[in-house]
């Protein structure tokens, strides 16, 4: 691998300047915060210096930036969505009021949309009046192990249609 020469990186760098703002304001309708926002930016402007010695000019500079502006964004809210132990009912608590209504009813929608009456009762039983497993599993006739297991797999499901529509919407 050669070396790169102070034009080559003088091309990345006007390129990422000039199109910096548009880039920012992509990530940010990608991962909802101005701060994730500037951690895309960042990762994205290292990988591309990176590849610093493989850009030919300035417009390939900046195609190569939104698409790794896209992928670095995409891949935060995967990364999320796989190792956060938050319920998008718990995402909801920290939104703001008007957010957190809004919010609510979207979320309640997908419940009573896509779940079976048993995932949807079990659902609300323990994360909207605090019932306890062993009680779940006693008015519903399953192992405490089962009822956990639907309470997860429930989640999971509304969180990935979550964030499947939430992605559309961006």
């Amino acid at each position: 691998m050669r070396k790169p020469t102070t034009m080559e990186e003088d091309k990345l760098t006007t390129a990422f300047r000039r199109i910096s703002m548009r880039l920012r304001q992509s990530a940010r309708k990608l991962t909802g915060t101005a701060d994730d926002a500037d951690d895309v930016l960042q990762e994205a402007f290292f990988r591309l210096w990176r590849k610093r010695s493989e850009i030919h000019d300035e417009e390939h500079a900046e195609k190569l930036l939104t698409a790794i502006v896209h992928n670095v964004g995409i891949d935060l809210l995967r990364y999320r969505a796989r190792y956060s132990d938050e319920t998008p009912e718990e995402q909801a608590e920290q939104a703001p009021d008007e957010d957190r209504t809004e919010l609510l009813s979207d979320i309640t929608a997908l419940i009573d949309r896509t779940l079976t009456d048993e995932q949807r009762q079990i659902l609300y039983e323990r994360d909207r009046d605090g019932w306890e497993i062993e009680d779940i599993a006693l008015r519903h006739g399953l192992s405490e192990a089962n009822v956990r297991m639907i309470l997860s797999r429930s989640r999971k499901r509304v969180r990935e249609l979550y964030q499947k529509r939430k992605a559309r919407q961006i």
